[in-house]
């Protein structure tokens, strides 16, 4: 996905300057999945298997939309929670690195409750915006929000990928034949819903020169 994901970090990069916080948040997750798409297919022309690479970037997309999250979201309970569910999945993600699915596979356990959160996270968000006074009192559309364009992307990925990243682990250890094949599915799944996002990341944007309401 490097195309995409670089040509949407341009005018990301462009307007930096002028980033509410929620936009530099979607701004550093973009930019860390054009990391971990390069350096995942680095490490697997040098040496074959890169799930160790994928497992590691994917606790560190956690912490970043997490950080996007708490940007946006006003509620004190929940903003508690998020801020400080980093350090449990820390140890989720650990266990599953380690003892669970280990190195060399998908870590199906940590990055499928990633992907329940995220959408959790992004349902919260969505229904924040909805019933949002001052939204109402000013006659703002939830789609004329930088963050409602962001929310719908992560929100659109993480509902079509959840499946994928609870099962490939497990198809990956019982595929003893074709292990490659499923791994080749998702990753073209992946890139499609992940194009799709990113498209909808750069709608963000493009919303923000319009806006002079507040980022939430």
């Amino acid at each position: 996905m490097l195309g995409i994901e670089f040509l949407v970090l341009i005018p990301f990069l462009l307007k930096y300057r002028q980033l509410d916080p929620s936009s530099k948040w979607i701004f550093y997750y973009i930019l860390l999945s054009l990391l971990f798409s390069a350096g995942s297919y680095l490490i697997m022309v040098l040496y074959k298997n890169n799930m160790w690479y994928f497992n590691l970037m994917h606790f560190l997309q956690f912490v970043v939309l997490s950080m996007f999250y708490i940007s946006c979201i006003k509620s004190p309970k929940l903003r508690y929670i998020i801020l400080r569910l980093p350090i449990v999945m820390l140890f989720v993600f650990s266990v599953d690195f380690f003892r669970i699915d280990g190195m060399k596979f998908y870590n199906s356990v940590s990055t499928g409750l990633k992907a329940a959160l995220m959408i959790f996270y992004a349902i919260s968000l969505f229904m924040q915006q909805l019933s949002d006074k001052e939204l109402i009192e000013k006659s703002i559309y939830i789609n004329s929000l930088p963050t409602f364009w962001y929310n719908s992307g992560l929100f659109l990925y993480f509902c079509s990928t959840i499946l994928f990243s609870i099962s490939l682990s497990l198809f990956q250890k019982t595929q003893h034949e074709n292990p490659d094949k499923m791994v080749l599915v998702t990753y073209s799944i992946t890139y499609a819903i992940g194009s799709i996002s990113m498209i909808l990341f750069y709608i963000g944007l493009s919303k923000t020169k319009l806006l002079k309401y507040a980022d939430h």
